[in-house]
């Protein structure tokens, strides 16, 4: 489909999340697209390349391997622009879209560690921190079965209910816990560290949220139960 849009575009003055959305709408505007992508790059950059340099480090990695990192982390936008106001860390949409993007460089340095490369673009991460009650009925249960995923989304239909007094980040931290999290181990590594740069928390604090939000749910379903 041919369009008319690419020279009344200054994509250099327009919000970073409309950029995302030029991106992503690559097939019907390719054009556009690849001009919000090298506007998107220009702008996120010098932050990415910072951040990756620092990562990079503490596996003792060079700077040439921090900009490959930098790189792969830019191709997976390219290939899932899936940044969404509604669903952003911060009132301020570069930040946000900063947080959102610090955890997929650094999905890259972990793959890269596993692989000696970055992880392919074309393979969509299925580790990702889990938001609400819908994501943690589709991280947890058979995506073909909807049967089953109505059965448990009525089950856990409660934990809206005790989640009322909790924080967003002690809801995110519990929800992400109960789709990783196995007896007797630990969440994955690459989750853990998404949530500490997501949710700009040390371990410890996420430790203490973890332990608060649990036994609030605890204590919202024993009283609800009369026991």
């Amino acid at each position: 489909m041919k369009t008319e849009l690419n020279d009344k575009i200054d994509f250099d003055k327009i919000c970073s999340s409309e950029l995302l959305d030029y991106i992503s709408f690559k097939s019907e505007y390719p054009e556009e697209a690849e001009r919000a992508f090298i506007e998107f790059c220009r702008r996120f950059e010098k932050n990415v390349i910072q951040k990756a340099e620092i990562y990079s480090s503490k596996f003792g990695y060079s700077e040439v391997v921090a900009l490959e990192i930098a790189h792969c982390a830019f191709a997976r936008v390219w290939k899932y622009p899936s940044f969404t106001l509604k669903k952003a860390k911060s009132k301020d949409v570069n930040k946000a879209i900063l947080l959102w993007l610090y955890p997929i460089m650094y999905t890259q340095l972990v793959k890269y560690g596993e692989q000696n490369t970055c992880a392919d673009p074309t393979v969509e991460e299925d580790l990702s921190i889990i938001t609400d009650l819908d994501e943690l009925i589709n991280k947890t249960s058979d995506s073909d079965d909807k049967e089953h995923k109505k059965k448990l989304k009525i089950k856990l239909e409660i934990l809206n209910s005790a989640f009322i007094g909790l924080s967003e980040k002690q809801k995110i931290i519990y929800l992400t816990y109960k789709a990783y999290e196995l007896p007797g181990k630990n969440i994955p590594r690459s989750i853990s560290k998404k949530l500490q740069d997501t949710l700009e928390l040390t371990q410890g604090t996420i430790r203490l949220y973890k332990r608060d939000a649990n036994l609030h749910v605890e204590n919202y379903i024993t009283q609800r139960n009369g026991r």
